[in-house]
């Protein structure tokens, strides 16, 4: 997941931001407020910030961050019929079936050959991008356990990827390649209908708000601290995160309570 806004620390590097491309529109909805898997209007979206409809590339980059797509069933749907196209190796294969076996899975190990870890790392990357793993962080070795490690690359399942072993394991058990028209009868599509999700939209805006406000902080702190070497730069990072908090904080303002006078 790439980060609309950096810390404090990489201001420099503010001057490329990476903004996803709007996605088609299928029943005339704000660009803003699409779903980016179906186009369609997205119902939770539209719940918080269908009375403002924020405008621009920089508006819409900010919203489309906050789409629940992650607990979306329709989200859920588009990512398994993506994997119609996906084949799975022997290195994908053993990445599923060891995550599944535990809650994280470590991709390479002590030992182990650079044509297999370079072989594991790139299976690894093909699963991520299918939505099918995550990277994960790895706890420390304590000090009962011994000395401490190097950090390896660690993955565990999403919830489609879960849901991918319920609905089709049996083939990755036996080594027959996948017919991913057929899954497991009675296994159900993780996430809820988009219309439910405006609670963890609202939530996540929430989010937002505390963390922005937080980057602008931190900018300002280290702008004072040490004098930064372009002003014009500073400048728009300091107004790049007002313009962001402010979107934020007019779509929650009306939804806090007031207290009676």
């Amino acid at each position: 997941m790439h980060q609309i806004v950096p810390k404090a620390p990489d201001v420099a590097d503010l001057s490329h931001h990476l903004v996803p491309e709007a996605p088609s529109l299928r029943d005339g909805a704000p660009s803003t407020l699409a779903c980016r898997h179906t186009g369609f209007t997205c119902p939770a979206l539209e719940a918080i910030f269908g009375a403002l409809a924020p405008s621009g590339e920089e508006a819409r980059a900010w919203v489309q961050n906050l789409a629940p797509c992650s607990k979306c069933r329709v989200a859920s749907q588009s990512g398994r019929d993506k994997l119609r196209h996906l084949r799975l190796g022997q290195r994908e294969r053993e990445i599923l079936l060891g995550a599944a076996a535990s809650d994280a899975f470590t991709v390479t190990e002590p030992g182990m050959s650079r044509s297999l870890s370079a072989a594991r790392r790139r299976a690894a990357l093909s699963l991520g991008k299918a939505g099918l793993v995550v990277s994960v962080a790895k706890a420390p070795a304590s000090e009962k356990t011994g000395p401490r490690v190097a950090s390896r690359a660690t993955v565990a399942l999403t919830e489609l990827g879960q849901y991918v072993m319920a609905a089709y394991g049996r083939y990755l058990e036996t080594g027959k390649p996948v017919r991913w028209t057929r899954p497991a009868r009675g296994v159900v599509l993780p996430g809820l209908e988009p219309a439910g999700l405006g609670d963890e939209t609202l939530a996540r805006t929430e989010t937002a708000l505390r963390d922005t406000l937080g980057e602008l902080k931190g900018v300002l702190i280290a702008a004072i601290a040490r004098p930064h070497t372009d002003p014009g730069l500073l400048d728009s990072v300091t107004r790049h995160l007002e313009r962001k908090a402010t979107v934020l904080k007019s779509v929650l303002e009306p939804r806090r309570p007031r207290s009676g006078v």
